[in-house]
């Protein structure tokens, strides 16, 4: 059985790899496209693998973080190829595309995240990755340039960056590193959804704001950083809206 499978440079750290495994190579690519812009909107590494059958998925090696399944395909359908998946891959979120709604109840006994019906509706796809990432995509390695030592981050760490001419210094909560690299080139590599550029200077993780004003943000370990007059209302509302989908 024919399977595609879609290869990334290897010295490339991904937020999270997606199989999408279907029989309909139309369906498949209009589904990796959409994927593709999602990870261009939101800052994000993803890598994608697509498979046509259901077999093909299983003898992968790779261990995804979630996977797109079709119902009915040739060889093993969706919902057995999705219980002998979950047996490899406990923690694999699921999520299944059909036309055919009516095994929806028996999806779930393999834990499914989401039930969509075909064809393909990018609006809830979309709120499905952003949920994904809410839960589980915002916290991930990167890999910094420390003096002369590589070093693994995890973001989730990371309360501010602060530029430092060409270099940057990245702060955790207990200490700072200095980065050879810009505060721009770091940023890059950080979720979009939970990191604020406030001024030239600084970018703040949201997690980490106890409070804020016109002229300042006030950060959980003590520290504070300037919010410029031009960043600051698309800042605050940025906040608010990440604060609402937390129920704060």
């Amino acid at each position: 059985m024919y399977c595609c499978a879609y290869t990334y440079d290897l010295g490339r750290v991904f937020n999270f790899r997606i199989a999408v495994c279907d029989d309909e190579t139309f369906f498949l690519d209009s589904l990796k496209e959409a994927v593709s812009a999602y990870s261009s909107m939101n800052r994000l590494e993803i890598a994608i693998d697509a498979f046509l059958c259901g077999e093909a998925l299983l003898d992968s090696t790779v261990c995804y973080d979630m996977v797109f399944m079709d119902y009915k395909m040739d060889g093993i359908d969706g919902l057995e190829a999705a219980r002998a998946l979950r047996k490899k891959n406990l923690n694999c979120t699921i999520i299944f595309m059909t036309s055919y709604p009516h095994f929806i109840r028996e999806s779930f006994e393999v834990g499914t995240f989401r039930f969509f019906r075909k064809p393909l509706d990018t609006e809830k796809l979309y709120k499905a990755l952003d949920d994904y990432c809410d839960l589980y995509g915002n916290n991930y390695p990167i890999l910094l340039r420390i003096e002369k030592d590589t070093v693994c981050v995890h973001t989730n760490d990371i309360v501010y960056l602060e530029a430092d001419n060409k270099a940057c210094y990245v702060h955790l909560a207990d200490k700072k590193m200095h980065c050879p690299s810009t505060m721009a080139t770091v940023a890059q590599h950080l979720p979009m959804n939970i990191f604020f550029k406030v001024s030239k200077a600084f970018y703040v993780n949201f997690n980490y704001i106890a409070d804020y004003d016109d002229t300042r943000v006030f950060l959980k370990n003590g520290a504070s950083v300037f919010v410029s007059r031009k960043n600051f209302v698309p800042f605050k509302n940025a906040y608010k809206n990440y604060a609402r989908n937390r129920n704060f």
